[in-house]
């Protein structure tokens, strides 16, 4: 959280707030999946690993952070695991999949949510690493019991 406080600078915040507000609307997902002619795909793997991490959210029920001053309104849901995080990281594996030549692009714009939500003070890190995990679960699952039948 520290990191996140000393990173912080205004021309930074000016962009990482309405990226991660963006992403609560899944908008960059939306936009990529469309880029690539896979958005129905790219959308519901996002709902799907947000849906996900907001059961195991319901599970953990951590305290959000209160670190750093909020630059996001406060939420009231729990802290563990990221939403954002999950969602863009379950999009990013479809993006991975469907368009690998745009590999960099895909990881580039999931890492920068995850540490968005770090950032702006709503997720400590171990939130937004379980995230992941759970939007690349959520993705990958489906896929290997697929491959496995």
């Amino acid at each position: 959280m520290r990191w996140a406080g000393a990173a912080r600078r205004s021309w930074l915040t000016r962009l990482v707030v309405p990226y991660t507000l963006a992403g609560t609307l899944g908008l960059p997902w939306v936009l990529a999946g469309a880029a690539v002619d896979h958005a129905e795909a790219v959308v519901i793997a996002a709902a799907l690993g947000a849906l996900a991490a907001g059961l195991v959210k319901r599970l953990v029920a951590r305290d959000r952070p209160a670190h750093l001053p909020l630059l996001v309104r406060p939420l009231r849901s729990g802290s563990f695991p990221s939403g954002h995080a999950a969602s863009s990281a379950a999009a990013a594996c479809v993006l991975l999949a469907v368009a690998p030549g745009l590999a960099p692009i895909w990881i580039a714009m999931a890492v920068t949510m995850a540490a968005s939500r770090v950032y702006v003070g709503v997720h400590y890190p171990t939130d937004v690493l379980a995230g992941v995990g759970v939007g690349v679960l959520t993705w990958a699952l489906p896929i290997a019991l697929i491959a496995a039948s």
